[in-house]
Parts: C-alpha cells; structure tokens; sequence
C-alpha cells in the first residue's frame, strides 16, 4: 500500500509540473506575440523607436510576417526565438533594392511574482538573410 501511495504522489507530482510548464510555455507564447505585435504597430505608425535595432536599411516597407520558432522555459526566465520576414525596398551598397529581408531574433524574458512575462532584454538578433528581385534595382 505505502508503495502504491508513493507511485501516486510522484505520479501526480510529475503531473503538476508538466502543467505548469505547459501553461508557462502558453503565457510566454503570448509575451512573444505581443512583442511581434508591438513591432508591427511601430512599423504601421513609423515609430522608429519601437523599432528593433539594425532595420535602417528599409527604405519603403510593404508587408512583414513574424512567427514564433521556439520557446524555452526555465525558471522564472524564458527565451522567445521569432522570425520575421520583411518585404520591400532596401538600401544596399549596391543602391536601393526590392526584396525580401529574413531576420531571426531570440528574446529575453523574465517571469514576475504574478506569473507576467516581461522583455529583459533588447532583442538579440541571431539571423539574417536577404533575397533580392530578379528584376533590376528600385529607384
């Protein structure tokens, strides 16, 4: 019996916290969500502060989609990787270019006393690559 008691108590232990992780997992997805969805919003009001940092080389942007690769709790700390393509005109060395800017970025967070997910830190990119029109350069 006292066996059979303690088979239970881990099982439902291991339970537990497989729920817990799961609904970290959940609230840390909507973290990186949201942060997907502040950029956009700086975009759309040309908020070059809300902004992350390395995207001066857009010159006219025309649609941008973001997705979230990979999320990674531990603790109270997580990590968000995204990626984000842009599409539109960009300066190059070789002048303005029309194309498709692919960048991946790995967020920071840090969970508070209430189980809130806030960014810790500037968003680190990991990534980046540029495909560029077949066609000739943008003027």
């Amino acid at each position: 019996m006292k066996r059979v008691v303690t088979i239970l108590g881990l099982v439902l232990a291991a339970g537990c916290a497989t729920v817990q992780r799961v609904q970290s997992g959940d609230a840390l997805r909507i973290a990186g969500l949201r942060s997907i969805g502040l950029e956009k919003v700086a975009w759309l009001s040309n908020n070059t502060a809300g902004l992350p940092s390395g995207m001066d080389s857009v010159v006219a942007l025309k649609s941008t989609t973001a997705h979230i690769d990979d999320i990674s709790v531990n603790g109270s700390n997580g990590l968000v990787t995204i990626t984000t393509r842009y599409t539109g005109t960009f300066s190059t060395s070789d002048g303005q270019r029309d194309g498709t800017l692919t960048v991946q970025r790995r967020l920071h967070f840090t969970r508070g006393d209430r189980g809130t997910w806030t960014q810790s830190a500037p968003a680190e990119e990991i990534a980046r690559n540029s495909t560029w029109s077949s066609g000739r350069a943008a003027s």
